[in-house]
């Protein structure tokens, strides 16, 4: 009787698990790096020369890929965005096409010059 009871509990957990992970697998991830809007729509990134006085003009920020397309990030703060500036991130989220939005879920930044190591540093 209890190893029957058992053997259910494991199975709905497992079935659980499962449909955790098919709605993770739902979301887009795309790689790119933080940009100003400004800079975006001229397909490159913010200038380092009077970097800080450049960021606080720009009023929105938006992810530029390397094929200099970009896509607007929502559900993320600017300021969240703000200190990510200039650095490589993958943002994971939802993609209206049509809008070229991404509905953020996840955003993880390169740490180091490694090609491969991210930390996720904010999450819905």
């Amino acid at each position: 009787m209890l190893t029957q009871c058992l053997f259910r509990i494991k199975k709905i957990m497992a079935c659980f698990a499962m449909l955790t992970l098919s709605f993770h697998c739902l979301a887009d991830s795309f790689i790119g790096q933080i940009s100003g809007i400004d800079c975006a729509e001229s397909g490159h990134l913010c200038p380092l020369e009077k970097f800080e006085q450049h960021l606080s003009q720009e009023h929105q920020f938006v992810l530029l890929t390397s094929q200099k397309h970009f896509l607007h990030l929502d559900g993320i703060s600017r300021d969240i965005l703000l200190r990510y500036v200039s650095k490589r991130v993958i943002v994971i989220g939802e993609l209206n096409k049509d809008k070229q939005r991404v509905q953020v879920t996840e955003l993880q930044v390169q740490q180091g010059e490694g090609l491969g190591h991210y930390e996720s540093v904010w999450h819905q």
